[in-house]
């Protein structure tokens, strides 16, 4: 009996010692799991602010909208580059920022490659709080959920507003005269191309005229270059009132001009014009000294498509009536067929 009272200690010594060792266990598990838990939530939250720390920190524009088209989220860099304040971007459409200088064609290309591969990339113009316009290198990207369904649209803006005014005034060099800001050479030429095609299409008129300045040496060679500089910047000024808007002047070099006017009914309205034309050059021009300088000019005029057809043919007529014009006397316009 006392053997077996014994063994029954003993075996509730035994129970009662792996029942410790188990709780004790499970404690130390449970612990464990608890200490792990928070040091994943401390190494989340660690993340999180430096996500947010990069976010609002990145020389970069970002923009977060939801797939209903409402702006979530914007860092500091965005609101820098815009104009608007977080609060004010917020719960708005992006088409706020909206420039009008890209068309919908531009935009639907956009949204083509952003819903077929998830990803587009290009240059976009948009429009500050104050008005002004600027521009961005954009990378659009789609963000999906686990099943694949559009969430949010990430976007990332450079702003390259700089590098584009650069690049424009670069592109204007190349078409427009950098004394008397008229149109150059080359951009009169094509121009001329086009209004040729607009009058084939529309059976409409369009007058070349290529005008000298009579008497330019004079100045040039009394008063200095400068004074001669002046006078072509004035000159310039007043043909472009003496014209109507869908007209062009321009200047080839030199003292040459050349007055391109489209869309004429009759002969009669371009020969109109060129008498204002030719009273505009004659008046006298004031110097920076209050002295007066005299030009005139000579215009040859020819008329599509009674003179000519092609433009080449158009430029070159006129330019032989210009100078049988100053032939004749200077100070006068004559067509490349009969004198107007």
């Amino acid at each position: 009996m006392a053997a077996l009272l014994e063994i029954s200690l003993a075996a509730m010594c035994g129970a009662l010692l792996a029942a410790a060792l188990t709780a004790w266990l499970m404690f130390r598990h449970v612990t464990g799991i608890s200490r792990l838990l928070r040091q994943r939530m401390r190494s989340a939250a660690a993340r999180e602010h430096l996500v947010a720390k990069v976010f609002d920190a990145t020389s970069e524009g970002i923009l977060v909208v939801n797939r209903d088209m409402r702006i979530v989220e914007a860092n500091r860099a965005f609101a820098a580059m815009s104009g608007y304040a977080r609060h004010e971007l917020v719960g708005q459409h992006p088409r706020i920022m909206q420039s009008g200088r890209q068309d919908a064609e531009f935009y639907k290309a956009m949204w083509q490659g952003l819903l077929g591969t998830g990803q587009w990339q290009g240059k976009v113009w948009d429009r500050r709080s104050d008005g002004t316009l600027f521009a961005a290198h954009l990378t659009l990207s789609a963000v999906r959920d686990e099943n694949g369904k559009v969430q949010h649209y990430f976007g990332l803006f450079t702003d390259i507003t700089e590098e584009c005014a650069r690049q424009e005034e670069i592109e204007k060099m190349a078409f427009i005269d950098p004394l008397t800001r008229l149109p150059n050479r080359r951009l009169m030429e094509d121009r001329l191309q086009q209004a040729l095609a607009f009058a084939a299409r529309t059976e409409k008129l369009v007058a070349v005229c290529v005008m000298d300045l009579d008497g330019f040496k004079n100045v040039n060679d009394t008063f200095g270059h400068e004074a001669g500089d002046a006078v072509l910047v004035e000159v310039a000024g007043r043909l472009q009132q003496v014209v109507r808007a869908n007209d062009t002047v321009a200047r080839l070099g030199g003292d040459e001009f050349v007055l391109l006017l489209a869309g004429l009914n009759d002969v009669g309205e371009a020969e109109e014009i060129l008498e204002r034309a030719l009273a505009a050059v004659r008046a006298p021009v004031r110097l920076v000294d209050e002295q007066p300088a005299f030009v005139s000019a000579s215009i040859g005029l020819a008329v599509f498509p009674y003179d000519a057809q092609l433009a080449e043919d158009l430029l070159r007529r006129s330019d032989a009536a210009m100078y049988a014009a100053k032939r004749q006397g200077r100070d006068r316009c004559k067509r490349a067929q009969a004198r107007c």
